[in-house]
């Protein structure tokens, strides 16, 4: 993917993304969240996307890479809550008050001096008392555990739930539960790929889903594509999924969450 990167740019990767930030190259997609049980919108997924004037668009994993490696990704997730604040009044008139926005942040700024500066001037910037915003982190946040320890308390007294995103990739998930206070769990998308694929593999998720339930966690499936896989995550209580089947990312101008209630409304039908 790097390689990719600089083959296409071929240019100085810290210019380029400081540039791309300068110049509104990014731009915001949303993804619905839809609760299992009742097949409703629950909220959004926040994500960052770039489209290269050259290049074209650029694949996330390239460019949230870059920005780590050059030290640019705390700009860009500024950048990001920016982007975010400026579509909050037409979300707000897409989305019931006390929806969910998820938002991913990269473990370099949760440790960052500027982290909490950050946060308390978006939530300025936005509608007051209607979204309940879901900050998605990855098991690397973690590394540094007092420091982690005093964001995440900060954060849940300042209204803000935490997630741990790409649950089951790292190396010590388990350790984590024991020693931080999470709201969520999201269920990386390889283990759903692979439900239809044995019943071990089925096992697996059944127990994570049991797992972050012992916790009290949120449960989201992610990169739910098919109808079987709906079925099973519905079937395990899996609380929360998205995916292709219920609705693809879109930009605010042409998200349409509507037809994403009616789809899951129609598959609800279907599994009847």
């Amino acid at each position: 993917l790097l390689s990719y990167y600089v083959l296409t740019i071929k240019s100085d990767p810290r210019k380029e993304l400081l540039l791309a930030i300068k110049n509104d190259q990014f731009y915001v997609v949303y993804q619905p969240v839809v609760r299992s049980e009742t097949l409703q919108i629950s909220g959004v997924e926040v994500l960052m996307r770039w489209r290269h004037p050259v290049a074209g668009e650029i694949p996330p994993d390239v460019f949230i890479n870059l920005a780590e490696t050059q030290q640019i990704i705390v700009p860009l997730t500024r950048h990001l809550l920016t982007l975010i604040a400026q579509d909050a009044p037409v979300l707000q008139t897409l989305l019931p008050a006390g929806s969910k926005l998820g938002i991913n942040i990269s473990p370099i700024h949760l440790h960052a001096g500027s982290f909490q500066q950050d946060l308390q001037r978006f939530t300025a910037a936005m509608p007051t008392d209607h979204f309940s915003v879901v900050l998605e982190i990855t098991e690397r946040a973690m590394i540094d555990k007092n420091r982690s320890l005093e964001n995440f308390d900060w954060l849940h007294e300042q209204g803000f739930e935490i997630a741990i995103d790409d649950f089951g990739t790292g190396y010590a998930s388990l350790s984590y539960l024991r020693k931080f206070q999470f709201d969520g769990l999201k269920l990386d998308k390889s283990f759903i790929f692979t439900l239809g694929d044995s019943p071990q593999n089925q096992a697996v998720v059944e127990k994570i889903i049991d797992l972050g339930k012992a916790y009290s966690m949120e449960i989201t499936a992610e990169g739910v594509e098919t109808l079987e896989q709906l079925t099973f995550l519905m079937k395990n209580k899996c609380d929360e999924v998205q995916g292709y089947l219920l609705g693809k990312p879109s930009a605010i101008a042409d998200l349409n969450l509507n037809a994403a209630v009616l789809s899951a409304y129609s598959l609800g039908h279907t599994m009847n």
